[in-house]
This record gives structure tokens, C-alpha cells and sequence, in this order.
């Protein structure tokens, strides 16, 4: 595991440790005392100084750190499998070409697109098929991530942000003001554009509206027959809002999800039927981050040519690196149509916020 931060601390130790497929064999991070603090804390047997250190006998390297590009070019040169956080890159050029990459070499790279697997967004999509939405408003309102990823780490350590790493090589074309609406589309939109990805195999960049300081983005996506609204904005100390609304004009869904950050509260699907039509609910077994790791699993496995471990993974994306090239155009192509806001988009962020 290379980067021992919030994500590392609150989520994917704990997890992967408790796993019974998985064994973490040895840490590092850019502050040693970090990756002391999480083998203390999670058993692992190893402490390494730098990621190259760690491959000999790896069967994969997880990226938790900012940027992911040469670490990934790394592990699959050592051939070993990858699972990086999102976003892949900041370039979808960048990611293609590490995707074939990976396949020449006969090796897995997983893209850490958790809302591609969650139990409630496929149970949605059973009831409502994609074919049948006609429209969707996916908001993103986000003053708690900072604070509650800071709760998990040892006393003493803050957060990372993505202004303590080295700048990510940008797409051609972006000028400076869209380069940061491209950055807050993958760093905070990312799972409600991988929504969109895994609702619509084709999806088109309409419009692109923002706050002059490129802190909050109004979208327009159109995929298939519906036209969706994606609005990602902070929010006030606290506050997380997170929801996806899909309507097909006769039945209607509402998913909150829960922050993977904060113990309270758990994500919640409703349902508007069409007449005559019995409500339908379903309760899922695993959260999206288990069933995430869960398919993991299995596609090590195959490629290995290995027994499994009788686990069922609620939902397997075939090709999460795939789905995250989407994710990076679709990004992109929103940036490439960036504007300044008028008064109207500011009243409408008050109006959401409120």
C-alpha cells in the first residue's frame, strides 16, 4: 500500500485486513511516521521506504497516493496488478494508454470507482431500466470530507490535500481556470459522473456553468433519450449531501448515499411507483466499498487461475479502468465548456445549499 492518508486509515485498511482474501504485507508513505502509525495499527509486517521496495513478491500495489501515473507504470513494469484510487488521471489520453498497457502485459488494473458497485444504484436500475429514464439531477454538496477523513488518522497528522502533490500532467487544450473545473469534476464529481458512466454507454457534455472560483459546477450531460443535471459544490462545516434522483416519467428514485467517511447514517433508496404498480424495496447485503473489494478478489483470482473463496460479489464491473476513461472524456469535455456563472446559477447554489 503506497500512501497512508484518510483513505488508507478510514477505509481500505481496515477493510482489507479483515478480509479473508487479502493479506497487507508491507506499507510506505512520504512520512515515514504515517506508515509506521498504520503497521502498528493494522498488523502489517512491513514498513518499506519507497514503492519499488515493496513489488518483490507483491501480487499488487495499492495507490492511495495524489498522483497515480508513475507509481501504476511502476508496478506493471514489475509485473504486478494495480488498484489505484480515483481519478486514474487527470488525461483519459493517459489512461488508455496505461490501460493497454496492462492487458499487453496480462495484468489487472482496478480503478477505485466504488459507486460503480453499490448494491442500491443496481437495485434502482432493476427497478427503472436505463433505457427508460428520461431525465436525472445527480448533487454533490460536500463540508465534511475534510474533517471526518482527518478523525481517522493518528493524532498529529492532517489530511492530505491534492496541493501537497506534484501537479498531474493536464489535458491538451484546457486552459488554467477549466484545468481547476476539470480537477473538482474528478476529485468531488467523480462518483456522480460514474453513475452517469454506468447508466449511458454514450454520454455528451452540454453545458458547463461555474463560481468564478471554479468551487462549484452545474453540468448538463445528455445520455441515451434523458438529459441529466450534475451539480457538485462545498458546503458548510458538516454538512455532506449526496443524492442521485432518476425519473422515467411514470416512476421516479431517489438514492442518498452515505458518506464513506461518517459513521452515521446509512444510504437510502425511494421509490415512486407508476399507478397501479406495488412498491418495491430491497435492503443490500455488503456496502459498495466490500463488494467493490469483493470483485476484486474475483478477478485476481481468475487471472491467477485460482479457487474462490465462495464469496459473491453483489455486482462486477467488467473493466473499471474502462469506466474511468469515460469518466475522465466526459470530465473533461464538461471543463472544455466551462463558463463564468451569472446571478441565476449563484441563486440556485444558495437555493441548494439552504
Amino acid at each position: 500500500m503506497a500512501g497512508c492518508g484518510g483513505a488508507a486509515f478510514g477505509l481500505h485498511l481496515p477493510l482489507l485486513t479483515a478480509h479473508p482474501a487479502f493479506e497487507v504485507v508491507a506499507v510506505t508513505d512520504r512520512e515515514p511516521a504515517r506508515a509506521q502509525e498504520a503497521a502498528r495499527r493494522f498488523a502489517a509486517p512491513r514498513v518499506a521506504s519507497d514503492v519499488a521496495e515493496m513489488l518483490a513478491g507483491a501480487d499488487m500495489l495499492l495507490v492511495l497516493t495524489g498522483v497515480h501515473e508513475p507509481l501504476i507504470e511502476l508496478a506493471l513494469d514489475a509485473g504486478v496488478h494495480v488498484f489505484t484510487e480515483k481519478p486514474l488521471s487527470l488525461d483519459a489520453g493517459r489512461t488508455s494508454a496505461l490501460r493497454r498497457r496492462a492487458l499487453l502485459a496480462g495484468l489487472l488494473l482496478e480503478v477505485g470507482a466504488m459507486r460503480a458497485y453499490d448494491p442500491a444504484l443496481h437495485i434502482l436500475l432493476e427497478t427503472i431500466p436505463a433505457r427508460e429514464i428520461r431525465n436525472g439531477v445527480l448533487i454533490k454538496a460536500d463540508g465534511a470530507d475534510r474533517a471526518a477523513r482527518a478523525a481517522f488518522l493518528p493524532a498529529g497528522f492532517a489530511p492530505y490535500t491534492f496541493g501537497d502533490d506534484p501537479p498531474s500532467s493536464p489535458p491538451v487544450g484546457l486552459d488554467a481556470y477549466q484545468l481547476r473545473v476539470l480537477q473538482l469534476l474528478l476529485w468531488q464529481g467523480y462518483h456522480q459522473l460514474t453513475v452517469l458512466a454506468v447508466i449511458c454507454p454514450e454520454l455528451t457534455a452540454l453545458a458547463c456553468v461555474t463560481t468564478p472560483e471554479a468551487t462549484t459546477v452545474h453540468a448538463l450531460v445528455r445520455g441515451g433519450d434523458a438529459v441529466f443535471t450534475v451539480i457538485i459544490t462545498g458546503a458548510p462545516a458538516g454538512v455532506y449531501r449526496d443524492e442521485t434522483h432518476l425519473d422515467s416519467g411514470s416512476r421516479s428514485a431517489t438514492i442518498t448515499f452515505a458518506s464513506p467517511y461518517l459513521a452515521s447514517g446509512a444510504t437510502r433508496l425511494s421509490y415512486r411507483p407508476a399507478r397501479n404498480e406495488e412498491s418495491r424495496t430491497a435492503e443490500p447485503l455488503n456496502g459498495p466499498f466490500t463488494c467493490m473489494w469483493d470483485s476484486i478478489d474475483a478477478r485476481l483470482r481468475r487471472a491467477a487461475c485460482l479457487p474462490d473463496l465462495g464469496l459473491r460479489p453483489a455486482q462486477e464491473h467488467p473493466d473499471s479502468v474502462e469506466l474511468a476513461e469515460r469518466v475522465e472524456r466526459l470530465a473533461t469535455e464538461l471543463a472544455a465548456l466551462a463558463s463564468v456563472p451569472n446571478e441565476t446559477t449563484h441563486s440556485l447554489e444558495r437555493r441548494l445549499l439552504a
